[in-house]
């Protein structure tokens, strides 16, 4: 009677569904669509050097010994020696060579320079506008002022800074107007900076009517010159 009991259970709906229940394996738990974890970006690729990059640091290192031996060596014509680094494929020992240009002070720099400040490379350019500072010479105020209004903020700053340090009168006007409307701030107050350096009733002029200007450090800057200037 027992047995018949169980076998009725067992066939019954509700035992089917005990046993079904036991050999049922435990339902993964499901993640909404909203909460579903994103697939996370891979990092970055890790920058090995190479032994290639470590030749061109020792190629580097070798040009830039070159051109310090070539400055110290006794001796006109450095100008010429470093006439063909202007062209090498590292546009830092370009910058260096146009700069150690200007340092000689000859007068074939002055061409070389002129040439090297129009460069589309930054570095080549750069070095140029240090070089035609280095070179003393008032002639470098005319590749100097056109560089004042080169494209790229950098070198426009170079050159008012170059142009300080010439410290020639015939650089004011376009400090002045560089340090009146120049996009930079820091343009025009190289600017301003370079115009304290230069003097004069021109540039004080320029400092004065600047003291007014709706940007608090120009106002700033331009005030002190004028009082240094007065």
């Amino acid at each position: 009677m027992i047995k018949l009991c169980l076998i009725v259970l067992l066939l019954s709906p509700v035992g089917v569904f005990a046993a079904e229940k036991k050999k049922a394996a435990p339902a993964k738990k499901r993640t909404a669509p909203s909460a579903a974890v994103k697939k996370q970006p891979a990092p970055p690729p890790v920058k090995v050097t190479t032994k290639t990059d470590e030749v061109m640091l020792q190629e580097q290192r070798a040009r830039l010994d070159e051109i310090s031996a070539i400055e110290k060596a006794p001796g006109a014509a450095k100008a010429a020696s470093l006439k063909p680094m202007l062209s090498d494929k590292n546009p830092l020992i370009r910058g260096e060579a146009a700069e150690a240009i200007g340092k000689t002070k000859e007068p074939a720099a002055l061409g070389e320079l002129s040439a090297a400040v129009k460069s589309e490379d930054d570095h080549t350019r750069w070095g140029a506008v240090r070089g035609l500072a280095a070179l003393g010479d008032k002639k470098a105020l005319p590749p100097l002022i056109a560089a004042l209004g080169h494209p790229e903020y950098n070198t426009r700053w170079k050159a008012a800074q170059a142009l300080g340090e010439l410290k020639d009168a015939g650089a004011v006007d376009a400090l002045a107007a560089a340090a009146g409307s120049d996009k930079s701030k820091n343009v025009r107050l190289a600017a301003i900076e370079a115009l304290m350096k230069i003097g004069g009733a021109k540039a004080a002029a320029a400092a004065e009517g600047l003291k007014n200007d709706p940007d608090p450090e120009i106002k700033a800057w331009a005030g002190a010159a004028a009082e240094k200037l007065k």
